[in-house]
């Protein structure tokens, strides 16, 4: 298999769209055994390499994932942040507390930030996340970043 997944993640690199459609739908058919390799490509210096990648781990959306799509979060390419964000809310619940984790860790990322605001105010209209401690109203706000850390720690103490 390693040899098929391999193929596939070379095909991503393609100029033409309609193969790196077809890989990318492949590699999403495989599931959480491509994780790995989908993740290494956060890094690629190709934009649309990312974008097929971070495309398929948000369609794979597996708990397994979460700490790349987290990560991804960060990246300087809006339409990857999207990506990953989207795929932490297929994820759904488990990704709450990883995210939230990352929030306190890294307070001062603005995409991070941005990106947790999405997800969590998705997965409050989806009955996911219960915003107890307002996590949501403090990621609007860019000056309370103490306080956000603080309400994050809050909020992982009760998952």
């Amino acid at each position: 298999m390693e040899e098929k997944v391999k193929e596939l993640i070379k095909k991503l690199y393609s100029k033409d769209g309609i193969e790196r459609q077809k890989a990318r739908h492949e590699l999403v058919k495989i599931g959480v055994p491509v994780i790995n390799y989908l993740g290494k490509l956060q890094f690629e210096p190709k934009q649309q390499v990312r974008w097929e990648a971070l495309k398929a781990l948000s369609q794979i959306a597996a708990p397994e994932s979460i700490p790349i799509l987290i990560n991804a979060l960060e990246n300087d390419d809006f339409d990857v942040r999207w990506l990953a964000a989207e795929g932490l809310i297929h994820i759904g619940k488990s990704s709450v507390k990883p995210l939230l984790e990352a929030i306190v860790e890294k307070e001062d990322s603005v995409y991070l930030r941005e990106g947790a605001h999405h997800i969590l105010k998705d997965l409050v209209a989806k009955n996911l996340y219960d915003d107890e401690y307002g996590i949501i109203n403090l990621l609007e706000k860019y000056s309370v970043k103490p306080e956000l850390a603080l309400m994050a720690k809050k909020n992982l103490s009760g998952i």
